[in-house]
């Protein structure tokens, strides 16, 4: 961290952004244990982390993300260091620093021609200022823009500027439609996201018709991304590939509403979309087979190849089909095998030929890897050899763009490129814009090794990836010059009114400190933010600029105020009631209590503030009471009313009264006055209490809904993922019921500013009233705070808690809100028990904490006794997060939590003979029982067979009812019957618990094993099922057989542990006498698979970390028995990790998804 802190400070730091006193101390970032090569390997979410960990400022993270790319741009992933690089076959006189370095481009072998053209007339020109301002970290003058790197958004960058380059692709985008949105978005305020095209349109417009870098916010805002997307470095290719297609979804869809009969034929399809064909030729029969496929861009391979024709060479080589992979022909039901000739070749290539070169490989032992070998491409390209019927003007073609990534593994280093512009070549790096020379264009990228200063071959880490060919006969019509008018108007007029709005502010706010600004609010706005009742302006909210005014400091406050009022709110001056909030007591603390006086002057009511707020009254707001008839002094006085809620633990704002009363007026007058029209702002309120009832029965949701397909907010991708939590909820609009007039006994309470609720023996304007119903029919231990005062201690220890309900895979979020952190284990089962409407069966609901290192449940649940509080509750499962999370499991269950914690607590899945899970039940057995076969089996079988009376298994129910002629050879259903016929009491001859950890089996309890427990009791940690005794094989004698444990794992070489156990694991009988490759059959057939997709799958004998493959024809009882001794292979050991098994190496067969970071993900 100390060299991504030196290159911080001296390379990318800038006064003027950043704060020095931000800085972290050199002693903070020593004790860091990361090395470079570690934080290269990371995400930039596990990079962000480690820059927590380290104390650094947020606002710092940007620099040290771009000085890290630094480093891992010149010096590749920490792994290749010019210093100690030896030197192989250079003599002294080519690494002694004493003698000059002729210059090196890799191996003299390779042709080399394309980069010793003349060099562009636009680089010869390049002056010795543009040079010295390059190294000092300057942008040259140019011509054309750059755009701003908002973190790792240099891929992003690259590709726009090659896109933006393409001007038939520029006026396909200027072609779209976007009038309607860009009208949408006249309002400069307009917070409603940007589509792809209109932020395309407008990102498009600035960089041909600005003069400065460009910023790309609007348009990752668009793709529905967030800030910490912006420090996600994806593969350019796939962003490519992701955005083209997006985009041309978008045109089918408008020429669909046009009614195009071929939406598919679009302008980009046109540009983009070459066709192949893939083809089968069988010479001996007169066969020819072949599919038309298209294709947008075509992918390279570099490893190996010398040049680009190299590679199209192998890309379009022709295989034979011959011996065991003869091609398979059928006529006339008859199969016959030949000889055939299988490969591709060109249908039609499209305009512009994108090509991705295949720069990164897969090591079994590091991973992926970086090819960096030399590989040459030219200016032009001829693929005449591979469409040699096709016309050499379709065949002809001329390098554009070279999209270039300098580093030495994927997921780090920097992304820039060289762009052919009119004749010249032009280096764009972010948001630089430089003259290139053809050196730079060619050689410079091709890879290879070059020599560092003492004369050591290093690789070349910055080599192409992308390469952008347009054919030569259209290059002009492609890259045709577009002038302003084709720019669309709208577009261009929106640019200019935020020009001339910016240019307002910047002067506006040269000018501040000659005014001041007020922001005028209504009743119903303190709903959503009451800090307006305690502060002159809330710091963290954002006013409409049409009820805001700018008004000069030395102006009188009242008429002004009441003009602006009544020309944008449309009320006239005489209905107007205007408050401010100030000091009513001399102090610090402020209420919204004052109403204007004339003559006051606006910097009387900013008191050396910018900025303050102003509530607007009028009768049909606040309503306004009329007491004390006759008093000279009455004066206007307002009173803002919350009301508790003890039931929903909430305090909700109801709104505004204003009294015309004499101040020292009776109060118990002004409180009765009030109260009716405090019950019918009661009446008013939405009724919330039967909305989440029934929310643990919901149904989980199927795939195809799990996400939303069109988030329509220009959220992050946190905002995207928390919507999984979401998905499950019923998304149905329910009709809004209010709650009606209360009939309820109300009392009242006065908060003051120093937080205190006291009795209402007198009132003063700007009091906030603090009201609740009486809840005579409600029992006592579910209301937890029953009055204010109690209440205010709930909220000085209040943390913010999301419930969710434990079902997997959705995890539907119940309610996220606030709760004490010392409210006890029962008062949380109550409240839940509330939300879902089960008020009776409190104790069932039963919580489990959440695991910060998986993101999920943890497998242990809560107890009552070891859990008592919410705040013991959120403690984290590992040691490693000090801070309480905020997330809380809940589930309701069959037994009671009470019940449950005093009983031996089994939930268990019934397993058929097929490894298959049928059904999954709960019992209970008593604490003081031992757990025995003879016990626990009877008491599983009763609970199965009541269950499937019941009905509690619709997919059991649904098995029997199938016509037993169609289901004769269906094990799964000749099990149940069996378990549904038995005799509880022989169920321990013929059943067994098999406790499952990860993939593994670690004990077993039947008639001759008995469980280990480690606290004498079921763990929770286990996954337990119960299945049939393994049979013996029929016909092999008792002692040329035996049981063992069979497990599904894969190989991870770069872990210390690279055993990985996977898929659901069994026990089977084994013939000493068989060969593994019939033990494979007995198994696909045990699982009910067909052996074709099992015949790839390794036999293997397993012990730790020793795995020793079994050959196809060779007896596995030689292999067992000299593998390790007999009673390894036994279950229930005292470290059941140890324990020898037969495994099958092969991938699993559902694999989970990728993380987010892996894919590029467009939203909208």
């Amino acid at each position: 961290m100390l060299a991504v802190l030196d290159v911080a400070k001296h390379v990318f730091w800038n006064d003027t952004a950043f704060n020095r006193k931000l800085l972290p101390s050199e002693a903070a970032l020593e004790k860091c244990s990361y090395t470079i090569a570690d934080l290269t390997t990371m995400t930039g979410k596990e990079r962000i982390s480690v820059f927590q960990q380290c104390g650094i400022d947020p606002s710092l993270f940007p620099l040290f993300l771009r000085s890290l790319q630094h480093i891992t741009a010149l010096h590749g992933a920490g792994k290749i260091d010019g210093n100690y690089m030896i030197h192989r076959h250079l003599s002294a006189r080519q690494w002694s620093p004493f003698y000059a370095n002729t210059p090196l481009l890799g191996y003299a072998s390779v042709n080399s021609l394309s980069y010793r053209e003349q060099c562009s007339s636009a680089a010869k020109e390049t002056k010795r200022e543009d040079v010295a301002d390059l190294e000092r970290g300057r942008t040259c003058h140019s011509h054309y823009n750059g755009l701003l790197n908002q973190g790792a958004t240099c891929y992003l960058n690259s590709l726009l500027q090659a896109l933006f380059h393409i001007t038939a692709f520029r006026a396909i985008i200027y072609q779209m439609p976007t009038k309607d949105e860009a009208e949408q978005h006249a309002d400069l305020e307009s917070t409603v996201p940007r589509s792809i095209p209109y932020a395309l349109q407008r990102l498009f417009c600035h960089l041909q018709m600005s003069t400065r870098a460009v910023g790309t916010c609007e348009l990752t805002e668009s793709f529905g991304w967030g800030a910490s997307d912006s420090f996600i470095q994806h593969d350019v290719h796939e962003l490519t590939r992701v955005l083209l297609d997006n985009l041309e979804e978008k045109l089918n869809a408008q020429q669909a509403e046009t009614g195009n009969p071929k939406p598919k034929e679009n302008a980009i399809h046109r540009l983009f979309t070459g066709s192949l064909e893939s083809y089968v030729k069988v010479e001996e029969a007169n066969y020819y087979g072949s599919r038309e496929e298209p294709f947008y861009d075509l992918q390279l391979v570099v490893k190996n190849k010398k040049n680009i024709y190299s590679s199209f060479d192998a890309f379009f080589q022709v295989e034979v089909l011959d011996g065991k992979n003869k091609y398979c022909l059928e006529c006339n039901g008859k199969k016959s095998y030949h000889r055939a000739e299988k490969g591709v070749r060109f249908k039609t290539i499209p305009p512009i030929l994108l090509l991705h070169l295949a720069r990164f490989d897969y090591d079994i032992q590091q991973g992926e890897t970086k090819v960096l070998t030399r590989w040459d491409y030219y200016n032009t390209l001829d693929l005449s050899r591979y469409m040699p019927e096709s016309p050499s003007t379709d065949t002809h073609y001329t390098l554009c763009s070279v999209l270039v990534h300098s580093g030495s593994n994927t997921g780090f280093g920097h992304y820039f490129c060289f762009l052919l512009c009119s004749g010249a070549w032009y280096k764009f790096n972010d948001e630089a814009v430089t003259p290139a020379k053809l050196k730079e264009v060619f050689g410079d990228n091709f890879g290879g090794f070059k020599l560092n200063y003492w004369g050591s071959e290093i690789p070349n880490t910055a080599n192409a990836y992308m390469l952008v060919y347009i054919r030569t006969s259209q290059l002009s019509s492609i890259l045709c010059p577009i002038g302003s008018d084709d720019v669309p108007q709208h577009v261009v007029q929106q640019l200019e009114r935020e020009r001339v709005e910016h240019e307002r502010r910047v002067k506006e706010q040269a000018e501040d400190y000659l005014y001041g600004r007020v922001h005028f609010i209504l009743p119903n706005e303190i709903t959503d933010q009451e800090e307006y009742l305690t502060s002159r302006r809330p710091a963290a909210q954002k006013f409409s600029s049409h009820k805001t005014l700018r008004i000069p400091l030395d102006d009188e406050a009242l008429p002004a105020f009441e003009e602006f009022v009544k020309r944008q709110l449309g009320v006239d001056a005489e209905q107007q009631l205007l408050w401010f909030a100030s000091s009513r007591t001399g102090g610090s603390e402020i209420r919204l209590s004052q109403q204007f006086r004339a003559n006051m002057k606006v910097r009387q009511l900013l008191q050396n503030a910018k900025e303050c707020c102003v509530l607007v009254t009028t009768p049909a707001t606040a309503t306004v009471i009329e007491l004390d008839q006759g008093c000279v002094s009455r004066e206007y006085q307002v009173f803002h009313h919350k009301l508790y809620d003890p039931l929903q633990l909430k305090v909700l704002f109801l709104g505004c009264t204003v009294l015309h009363r004499d101040p020292n007026g009776d109060a118990k007058q002004a409180l009765e006055s009030m109260e009716l029209h405090v019950r019918s702002l009661i009446a008013d309120l939405p009724d919330l209490t039967k909305q989440l009832h029934g929310h643990h029965l919901k149904k989980p949701p199927k795939a195809k809904q799990a996400l939303p397909s069109k988030p329509r907010s220009a959220t992050s991708l946190e905002t995207y993922r928390s919507n999984q939590d979401l998905s499950s909820r019923d998304e149905a609009e329910m009709t809004e019921v209010r709650r009606g007039m209360p009939q309820e006994a109300l009392g009242v309470v006065r908060e003051t500013e120093a937080r205190e609720f006291l009795p209402c023996s007198e009132l003063y304007s700007g009091d906030i009233l603090i009201w609740k119903l009486d809840t005579p029919n409600e029992d006592p231990a579910n209301i937890f705070y029953p009055d204010i005062q109690s209440y205010q201690h709930f909220l000085l220890h209040r943390i913010p808690v999301e419930l969710k309900l434990n079902r997997y895979p959705d995890y539907p979020l119940l309610i996220a809100t606030e709760l004490a952190e010392d409210m006890t284990y029962e008062q949380l089962q109550r409240y839940v028990a509330r939300l879902i409407g089960d008020m009776e069966n409190y104790d069932r609901v039963r919580f489990t904490r959440h695991n910060p290192e998986t993101e999920l449940p943890y497998f242990m649940k809560g107890k009552k006794h070891d859990r008592a509080t919410l705040a013991r509750l959120l403690m984290p499962a590992s040691s490693r997060v000090p801070a309480l999370s905020k997330y809380l499991y809940y589930e309701y269950c069959k037994y009671t939590v009470t019940e449950i914690e005093n009983a031996h607590s089994l939930q268990f899945k019934l397993y058929g003979d097929n490894v298959k899970v049928v059904s999954t039940h709960w019992i209970l057995l008593p604490h003081d029982l031992p757990i025995t076969a003879d016990l626990l089996f009877p008491a599983c079988v009763r609970e199965i067979q009541k269950d499937y009376a019941a009905g509690a298994c619709p997919a059991v129910a649904a098995l029997l009812k199938e016509d037993p002629e169609n289901t004769s050879n269906n094990s799964t259903i000749t099990f149940v019957k069996r378990l549904m016929q038995m005799d509880c009491k022989s169920a321990h001859e013929w059943l067994r618990l098999v406790d499952v950890w990860r993939g593994r089996v670690y004990n077993i309890l039947d008639k001759n094993h008995t469980l280990v427990f480690e606290h004498n009791t079921f763990e929770e940690s286990a996954e337990y099922r119960i299945e049939h005794i393994p049979a013996p094989i029929p016909g092999v004698p008792s002692s040329d057989q035996a049981v063992f444990q069979v497990h599904h794992f894969t190989m991870v070489r770069q872990r210390r542990d690279a055993i990985e156990t996977h898929s659901e694991p069994f026990s089977m009988y084994v013939n000493f006498y068989e060969t593994s490759n019939q033990l494979l059959r007995r198994i696909a057939a045990k699982l009910e698979m067909i052996y074709a997709a099992v015949q790839d799958w390794k036999v293997c004998l397993v012990k730790e970390s020793r795995v020793e493959v079994i050959a196809p024809d060779a007896l596995m009882g030689s292999h067992i028995t000299n593998f390790c001794l007999p009673e390894c292979y036994q279950p229930n050991q005292i470290e059941p990790s140890k324990a020898a098994f037969i495994g099958l190496e092969h991938a699993p067969l559902s694999k989970r998804t990728g993380k987010r970071e892996d894919k590029v993900l467009i939203l909208n």
